[in-house]
């Protein structure tokens, strides 16, 4: 007698997880990462090593480089390197507190399709409106709605960035539906929720990581952009946006009060766009 033959549900068709580990191997994203855990180790350790504080004024204003003042004092007297240190710190906040919101609440959005294809069709008319409206605008929206401030920018952030996870996750989940392993496993008897859960939205979340380096990248611009216009973080809280406006007026007399934020600014922006791309590479990977 035969033993009945037994079914069971086809393998998960999605990357393994060690082809980020992969990914992270290569030389740009090795760069790409470094940059990011030196901005990260600066905004963290740097203020600690410092006896000025970001607010703290000294008797001199616009000082030169030198004289317990690495990178000079500003206009009221405060210490510049000091003011950078923290200005990263809070770039870093925003960008953890931001995109991860967006990351969670789109890609909730994303997948609302599985459930109604009205609703669906709702919530991708959201995204266009979003999308739609420039941050700049939104920015001053918010500024007049609610002040300008570190809040008002991570709202910015999340409304800015949250269509593009959005989008994302319903495209990957329209695809994945389509997929033949999912044809068998619903042929096979598998429960629609466990199919969502166990096949498709791991593939769902692997085009989320890619795309949350290059959100974290975007967040960084935009605190810089509205700063820049006093769309931004208050002072005298420091931001790296806040410094290069308040430093643009100096440039010819104190270049470095300007012109660090904005190296610090491109290095972080260049080391979460390498890192996005690595991952990206290894989530396309087949």
């Amino acid at each position: 007698m035969t033993a009945p033959a037994t079914t069971t549900a086809p393998p998960l068709d999605r990357p393994p997880r060690n082809r980020y580990l992969q990914a992270l191997t290569t030389a740009k994203a090795r760069f790409g990462l470094t940059l990011v855990l030196l901005m990260v180790a600066i905004g963290v350790l740097g203020p600690l090593l410092l006896s000025y504080g970001p607010e703290q004024q000294s008797g001199s204003a616009l000082t030169a480089p030198g004289g317990g003042h690495p990178l000079g004092t500003d206009e009221v007297g405060r210490d510049i390197l000091a003011r950078v240190l923290h200005g990263i710190r809070t770039d870093l906040v925003i960008t953890l507190v931001a995109v991860p919101i967006a990351a969670v609440l789109g890609t909730a959005l994303g997948l609302v399709g599985v459930l109604s294809r009205l609703l669906a069709a709702a919530v991708q008319r959201l995204f266009d409106v979003l999308l739609g409206v420039p941050v700049i605008i939104l920015g001053v929206g918010l500024a007049l709605a609610a002040g300008a401030g570190v809040r008002a920018i991570i709202v910015a952030v999340v409304l800015a960035t949250l269509p593009t996870f959005g989008r994302q996750a319903h495209s990957a989940v329209n695809s994945q539906l389509g997929r033949e392993y999912v044809t068998a496993a619903v042929v096979i008897g598998t429960p629609r929720r466990k199919i969502l859960s166990r096949h498709v939205l791991p593939n769902v979340v692997d085009g989320m990581v890619a795309l949350a380096a290059v959100s974290m990248a975007t967040a960084v611009t935009i605190e810089g952009g509205l700063s820049v216009m006093g769309l931004g973080v208050v002072p005298p809280q420091p931001s790296l946006g806040s410094m290069i406006r308040d430093g643009s007026p100096y440039l010819f007399d104190q270049p470095q009060y300007a012109l660090v934020p904005v190296t610090v600014v491109v290095l972080l922006v260049l080391g979460y766009t390498l890192l996005a791309d690595a991952l990206n590479a290894a989530v396309l990977r087949k």
